[in-house]
């Protein structure tokens, strides 16, 4: 490893233009409460005991499709918005993490495991395990999985996961982002941003200018952080502070300078929100964990300057 310097679904952008100019803002369009579904929209592989529908951590993709993880391998997908949820047979346990790909590929983590799907969450695959719950995927092939000490990439859909040297030092792992099968970003708790552009052979230093005494909430049974790159200039970072504050912060120079602005409507509100950013930026899902009695969704669209 080496580092120097501080410094899919994605929107189709010249090389000279910068999308993340300056921070637009978070519309918010969909509150969830999964406890208050009515049972004639609930669908799939539903015993007795998959009545209820706790959740740990929800994902949309865009307007209509979204996917939810909780205890018991309980994964339930939806293409009304979430309307109504169809729960996928399950074989493992406690799901940590999600990602989504396309409408097509998605994968989940946790205890016991990772699994990959490619028909929309309908059907799901167990692979080798992986580090969780952070996960960012290109396709059904290639993506790197993170705990908050360990980076792993795979380019055979799981069969086989490569631990990377990680470039954090001393932070945790908050969030990850692979961009192309070489180039990827690692974020972690101090606001540290690492870049590579050779698979993770050598990595380079930047900052997401947090202020002094400012920490992000570390990755525990559920990602606190989210970061995506649209290209090589336009990354967006959405993140929980210590303080029980809520923030996002973009750039248009690759991370080497970012603006930020808080989600004040979700001040105080909890410590424990699970975060998810779609692959282009544009939907934010934000998930009280059923294990501290919200078991709910906040679902937000990105308005840009």
């Amino acid at each position: 490893m080496a580092a120097a310097g501080i410094g899919g679904c994605a929107v189709p952008l010249p090389r000279d233009t910068s999308f993340f100019h300056s921070p637009g803002r978070w519309e918010q369009v969909r509150s969830i409460e999964y406890g208050k579904i009515p049972p004639e929209k609930l669908f799939g592989d539903l015993g007795p005991a998959y009545r209820v529908f706790p959740v740990t951590v929800a994902a949309f993709h865009n307007a209509e499709f979204g996917l939810t993880a909780g205890p018991d391998d309980d994964v339930r997908y939806t293409g009304d918005g979430g309307i109504s949820w169809t729960r996928a047979s399950g074989e493992l346990h406690c799901r940590h993490g999600l990602e989504i790909a396309d409408e097509r590929v998605a994968w989940h983590c946790g205890n016991g495991g990772t699994r990959l799907s490619v028909d929309g969450g309908r059907t799901w695959k167990t692979v080798a395990p992986s580090a969780c719950p952070n996960l960012s995927f290109l396709d059904a092939q290639t993506g790197w999985s993170a705990s908050p000490f360990q980076l792993q990439a795979t380019v055979d859909g799981g069969a086989t996961w490569r631990t990377l040297a990680s470039p954090v030092d001393a932070g945790n792992i908050a969030a990850i982002a692979l961009r192309t099968e070489d180039d990827g970003y690692v974020l972690d708790v101090k606001g540290h941003l690492y870049r590579t552009s050779d698979g993770g052979k050598i990595w380079e230093a930047r900052s997401l200018g947090l202020n002094a005494g400012e920490r992000l909430v570390p990755s525990g049974n559920g990602p606190r952080a989210a970061m995506r790159f649209l290209d090589e200039r336009n990354g967006i970072v959405v993140y929980d502070l210590l303080d029980r504050s809520v923030w996002f912060a973009v750039t248009g120079d690759g991370g080497r300078t970012w603006q930020r602005a808080e989600i004040s409507v979700l001040r105080d509100q909890s410590y424990y929100f699970q975060i998810f950013l779609s692959r282009d930026g544009q939907w934010l899902t934000f998930t009280d964990d059923f294990n501290s009695g919200g078991n709910a969704s906040l679902v937000f669209r990105y308005i840009p300057d």
